[in-house]
């Protein structure tokens, strides 16, 4: 089968770990993404930043930590308290919210395998080139259902 690379998005925005939460939101609003990966100086991927990430630093620790609470429905009138949190962190680094160890592709992973992460896993998926490091695109389920879709046409 074909590599994933076929389906990958070669031009993608990405931003350094020191670009502030409100930064990062403002580019989700404006590009109309959902994530971003996270780059070094020298073009490493350093990590993963979307909006569930900035969600999920708006929850109390109580329900993140391993074994928290499951629920919050006897939380009632929070929306003021969850706004007051997405106003402290604005200035917040992106180093600070985003995945450090996202699950990654590599250029010559098979479309199968890219097929069963993004399933499992969710898009879009960071791919990094296995030798150097090196942040090369990200594959998306629209980008990889279209390559499939171009595999039964040739």
């Amino acid at each position: 089968m074909a590599p994933c690379s076929d389906a990958m998005i070669n031009d993608v925005l990405t931003v350094k770990p020191d670009v502030t939460i409100e930064n990062v939101l403002d580019i989700f609003e404006q590009k109309h993404i959902r994530s971003v990966p996270v780059v070094d100086t020298d073009g490493k991927l350093a990590g993963l930043c979307g909006l569930r990430h900035v969600l999920k630093k708006l929850l109390p620790a109580s329900v993140t930590m391993e074994d928290g609470l499951k629920r919050l429905d006897f939380v009632i009138g929070a929306a003021p308290g969850i706004a007051k949190r997405l106003n402290k962190i604005r200035d917040v680094k992106v180093e600070e919210v985003m995945d450090k160890n996202p699950i990654v592709l590599h250029p010559d992973t098979p479309t199968w395998e890219a097929l069963r992460v993004i399933a499992l896993h969710g898009s879009p998926v960071p791919i990094v080139d296995e030798k150097t490091g090196q942040f090369v695109g990200m594959i998306s389920s629209q980008t990889l259902l279209r390559e499939l879709q171009n595999m039964t046409k040739k």
